[in-house]
């Protein structure tokens, strides 16, 4: 009020009086009023707690208090008292009682001490009423580093930090000395990062006592700032009855009463609001309100708090309906009874079916100005109600439904002038908001129906309407201008075209505030991004026994928890249980294509007790959790749920795809022949699903479906699968359980029950079969909590997308993860695939050539060596009368000398070799060993074998060796030497393993051993040198040719023909086992050989069975060397 009381006894209390005369007659009549004022609120900008820098200056601003009793643009308070103390700096000149009378003051820099806490204390009266007031605190503690001054500001259902369940909260951060830095932003609800916007929208429908809020802001320098907040549950209005009198009374005739008391509410005061049905029909703050019902059974009470915290309650009435319809209901217009005349046209208008009545009887709407919000709502039924009743389009129905529409937006211009359009968005509107917009689509349609004006005329409207000029008196001149065009100068459908465009534009502005209507009309689409996150919790006493049920706050996602997944988590299943589902919308940054359209949906799940101290995800090893998706969203526009609503064939909760993403994923193909094939692939991400959707079938189709490799003439042949004739809808489903992409193939000919190579290539009946697929991926991801900050992604496995044909209502999910998640699918286009590989093997000349020259080369070869078969390797030589020449008078023995020479090439010689032994106490002897240059036998791993008889040479020995360097060779290869006394049985063994060139070489060993002793000789890394080096010379086919079987005692004097043909036998047996195991090359084998040239487990299972049939032969080998020598 304007003008408050002064005094006590009369303050709140008003009386209005009007006074006049009718022809001397004096007349007065008076009215008294109590106000119910609201309470007052102090705010001192910054929050509770706050962090001021020392080099700076403070400002202490409580601007942002106000009186609920006042509008907004009027000055608040008079006076602003300001009080300071602090406990770490006492004596401060600039912290005192009384410091400031101002909404806003500063204080000086460097005026309080680093590390000190100063504690401001702000108090605010109401003008006029010193018994009402409010007071808050906040603590300043001073710093020496620079910090950003960050609040956290209340734009929507958060006032004096209570906020309202199923209802959305909308939070903005402000920052005081960020000055025009970029600056980054972290919103933390209960410890959890949910954006990184500046406003957080937060959609909560069921929550504990309280949530924290944190916001912590960054700037591109290092410094930050920090805000909290805490939030608590404003539980609405509690206690208190409700009662109407009268009880039961006639339709729109009878006044009822409605009372609500002794309601009690945390934010007051509170307000009740009446329903007939669905219809608002009044409200009042008191028990003196009346209201005028319809045909009903109950009034539906709102009881609502200044927050829009609310509860509902009814009464039950009895309601008598009309006979028949007042005569003189204009008059109760004239008589002052607004609210029974509303209610009266509206009983009239249930029973009308012309237009022509429904202007008759709405004709003195035009001249009241409604200004409430219950009239707005009983116009809004009325104008659906005559739209329902007049089946027929006519002008005159169009003129009738354009006059209510403008009514009720003058209406709407009537409201806003006090309270503004964002009522719309509160609980106690909900029907009215859902009654507008369907007004907004009938009048639309109406749109469309009515023959446009002249062009000249709707370029200037579209002009108008697309720079935002379009208004009231733009459009009155174009109706002059079309109505001078027109020969009927009356009513022209151009003109109705323009008055009934211009309503519904004026109807759209005022809804647009609740962002509830997706436009696509004649003229352009509105587009705008749905922000917020949405929040859930749902808490149980004891623990439940079913599977629990929880749909988030949006409607988006539903989780199915089963008691597994909740005693799993909790280690127990006893006691208090708490779920939290929050829902949010983010710019995810993908790595995927543009092609590829992911999710911006999140959903994060938590589980606890008392409290939420989720940190990384847990796995779920015995339990799982089931998650469905109703909705998906494209990050161009969010358009699903509000094209739903308009669609009356689909479910509020559909899908909708792009048809431009399909059409360029699309796959169309024909088949010609019988046999003819047609294969697709595409790379199939780890643990996705694939549902390729069939759209077009002319022919009945056998279609193979797999992944890795391509599928098989056989596989084709025997698939069970098929694709009916002439289907619309058809739909296979592959899923990749690996943890790595893999390629998926779709092969498809058509339907028969033969196979491939035996049905004939014939032209297809009524052909050719036509058909048409699409790829489509669905992915289900979490969010890997437990990496490094740095290294935290969205992980393919932990969620999986379940085998459902169809997600058009939702996309299920089979989680082992409790964490967060997101799931999205997307078309991809597949790649054809050549299909020659399934055609018959045929003989390739190139091939057969090849191996007939090979074949040749191997028969020459055997011929040379069969030329050279008696070429022994080895040779011997005997010394006789050697022991002429002893000097010792021992005892005569048998001395074998064996000399070997290396594999290498050029490891002979063509010189003459000395041999020297030496004793401690015995003789020295020579032996020479003289060549012919051009017969040597010392060649290239050759055993030269010396026997002598002796009485000089005993065991142990030296031995010198030394050549003249005469021939081509004189530089050769020594392996060993190997000294043997027949009668002892004892051999010493001399390692050389050296060139010899110049000079003389004296060799002594120790390796010394009997007839029967076994011995290493050497290391073991140069014996498997020796080994390799000997299996390699023979299974090249060079030692064949060239050496004997090194080092080996079984074949002293095997010829080289022999040696050949062990090896061509062993060569011949294995190739006869790969051929055996690989089998016959057919059309099917083929394709496969050619896509991986040898697999890994085919190499192990070839050397297994190679390598047993060769032991096999060598012990046959050695079996015939031992008889037959």
């Amino acid at each position: 009020m304007r003008f408050p009381t002064s005094y006590e006894p009369w303050r709140d209390l008003y009386l209005l009086q009007v006074e006049g005369s009718v022809n001397g007659l004096q007349f007065a009549a008076r009215c008294y009023l109590k106000s119910i004022m609201g309470n007052v609120e102090a705010i001192i900008f910054g929050g509770q707690n706050r962090l001021a820098r020392q080099s700076e200056m403070i400002w202490m601003n409580g601007s942002l208090s106000y009186d609920f009793s006042k509008r907004r643009g009027d000055i608040q308070f008079s006076t602003y008292n300001w009080n300071c103390y602090s406990v770490d700096d006492l004596d401060n000149p600039f912290c005192h009682r009384n410091i400031s009378s101002v909404a806003v003051f500063s204080i000086p820099a460097k005026s309080f001490k680093s590390g000190c806490t100063y504690t401001f204390r702000l108090q605010v009266f109401r003008d006029g009423n010193p018994n009402v007031s409010s007071q808050k605190m906040q603590a300043i503690t001073v710093i020496e580093h620079k910090i950003l001054e960050v609040t956290i500001e209340c734009v929507r259902n958060c006032r004096n930090d209570f906020f309202t369940p199923s209802s959305k909260i909308h939070l903005r951060s402000k920052c005081a000395n960020c000055g025009g830095q970029l600056v980054r932003y972290k919103w933390f609800v209960d410890g959890q990062l949910l954006v990184t916007s500046r406003d957080l929208a937060l959609y909560i429908r069921s929550a504990p006592k309280e949530i924290r809020i944190k916001l912590i802001v960054y700037s591109k320098y290092g410094i930050y700032g920090r805000k909290v907040k805490t939030l608590f549950k404003n539980t609405g209005p509690r206690g208190g009855v409700c009662s109407v009198y009268p009880n039961q009374g006639y339709e729109a005739i009878t006044p009822f009463y409605p009372c609500c008391q002794n309601f009690v509410s945390l934010i007051g005061p509170k307000e009740y609001w009446y329903y007939a049905g669905s219809v608002l029909v009044g409200s009042c703050v008191d028990c003196n309100c009346e209201i005028y019902l319809p045909v009903t059974s109950s009034i539906k009470v709102l009881i609502c708090d200044v927050a829009w915290a609310c509860r509902t309650t009814y009464m039950e009435v009895k309601i008598i309906p009309l006979r028949r319809i007042p005569h003189n209901i204009h008059g109760l217009m004239e008589k002052g009874l607004m609210h029974r005349y509303l209610q009266t046209i509206q009983s009239a208008a249930s029973h009308l079916t012309k237009a022509e009545s429904g202007l008759n009887l709405t004709r003195n709407l035009t001249t009241i100005v409604f200004q409430s919000r219950s009239s707005l709502a009983r116009l809004a039924n009325l104008t659906l109600t005559l739209a329902h009743r007049l089946y027929f389009v006519d002008q005159q129905k169009e003129s009738l439904l354009t006059r209510m529409v403008k009514i009720m937006n003058n209406n709407f211009e009537q409201i806003n002038k006090k309270e503004g359009e964002t009522f719309l968005v509160e609980k106690p509107f909900d029907n009215l908001r859902l009654a507008c917009r369907e007004l907004y689509e009938i009048i639309k349609r109406l749109c469309k129906k009515t023959p446009r004006p002249p062009m000249s005329v709707y370029d200037q409207y579209y002009r108008a309407f697309s720079t935002g000029k379009l208004d009231q008196s733009l459009v009155e001149k174009l109706v002059d201008k079309t109505q001078k065009l027109a020969k009927d100068k009356s009513n022209t459908p151009w003109v109705m075209w323009l008055n009934s465009t211009w309503e519904m534009e004026r109807l759209y502005r005022h809804l647009n505030y609740h962002r509830g209507i997706y436009r696509s009309d004649i003229i352009d689409p509105r587009k705008e991004m749905s922000k917020g996150v949405a929040l859930e919790v749902q808490c149980f006493d004891t623990f439940p026994k079913k599977i629990v049920r929880v749909l988030s706050s949006d409607k988006i996602h539903m989780v199915l928890f089963s008691r597994a997944v909740l005693k799993e988590v909790l280690k127990t299943d006893e006691g208090r249980v708490c779920l939290k589902l929050v829902s949010m919308k983010l710019k995810l940054n993908w790595w995927y294509p543009i092609n590829k359209k992911p999710s911006t949906l999140v959903l994060s799940v938590r589980i606890y007790q008392r409290e939420d101290n989720f940190t990384v995800q847990i796995p779920l090893n015995r339990s799982q959790i089931h998650m469905k998706t109703f909705i998906t969203y494209d990050p161009e526009f969010d358009s699903d749920v509000r094209n739903s609503l308009t669609s009356s064939r689909r479910s509020p909760r559909a899908i909708r795809f792009s048809s431009t993403e399909i059409k360029n994923c699309l796959r169309e193909g024909t088949l010609q022949t019988r046999q003819e094939v047609r294969m697709y692939r595409m790379v199939l991400m780890e643990h996705t699903l694939l549902a390729v959707h069939f759209i077009t079938s002319t022919h009945k189709l056998q279609v193979v479906l797999r992944t890795k490799h391509k599928p098989s003439v056989r596989e084709i042949s025997n698939s069970k699968c098929t694709i009916p004739a002439l289907t619309t809808n058809a739909t296979l489903l592959l899923r990749n359980n690996c943890h790595k992409a893999d390629r998926a193939y779709i092969a498809l000919r058509l339907y028969s029950d033969t196979s491939m190579g035996k049905a004939d290539n014939s032209p297809i009946p009524n052909g050719p079969a036509r058909f048409a697929f699409v790829f489509q991926i669905r992915s289900c991801d979490t969010w890997q909590y437990s990496a490094n900050l740095d290294n935290q992604k969205w992980l393919h496995y932990g969620c999986y997308p379940t085998m459902d044909l169809s997600v058009e209502k939702g996309i299920r999910c089979t989680c082992t993860v409790l964490g967060t998640y997101t799931d999205y699918l997307y078309y991809i286009p597949g790649v054809e695939v050549p299909i020659g590989v399934f055609q018959a093997a045929t003989l390739s000349i190139l091939i057969i050539l090849l191996y007939l020259a090979v074949l040749l080369i191997i028969l020459l070869w055997i011929l040379w060596l069969y030329k050279y078969r008696n070429k022994l390797p080895s040779k011997t030589i005997l010394f006789p009368k050697f022991e002429l020449e002893d000097e010792s008078t021992g005892e005569l023995h048998d001395v074998m000398i064996s000399l070997r020479t290396g594999g290498r090439i050029n490891a002979g010689t063509t010189a003459s070799v000395h041999l020297s032994f030496l004793g401690q106490s015995q003789p020295a002897r020579h032996i020479a060993i003289k060549q012919d240059p051009e017969n040597i036998f010392l060649k290239p791993n050759t055993t030269l074998y010396i026997w002598v008889r002796t009485r000089d040479i005993r065991i142990p020995t030296k031995v010198m060796v030394y050549h003249n360097n005469a021939g081509r060779f004189p530089r050769w290869f020594l392996r060993r030497i190997e000294v043997t006394d027949i009668q002892t049985g004892q051999t010493q063994v001399f390692l050389a393993r050296k060139w010899l060139e110049k000079g003389s070489l004296l060799m002594s060993s120790t390796l010394i051993y009997r007839q029967g002793d076994v011995r290493m000789f050497d290391v073991w890394k140069n014996r498997f040198l020796m080994s390799f080096e000997m299996y390699w010379i023979n299974w090249s086919l060079w030692q064949p040719v060239t050496g004997s079987w090194r080092e080996s005692v079984h074949y002293p004097r095997m010829s080289r023909a022999k040696r050949f043909c062990e090896f061509i036998c062993k060569l011949l047996v294995n190739y006869t086992i790969c051929a055996s195991f690989f089998g016959v090359t057919t059309s099917e084998n083929l394709h496969v050989m050619r896509s991986l040239f040898l697999n890994y487990k085919d190499i192990i299972i070839l050397t297994m069975i190679c390598s047993f049939v060769d032991l096999i032969l060598q012990t046959m080998f050695d079996l015939v060397n031992y008889k037959f020598g």
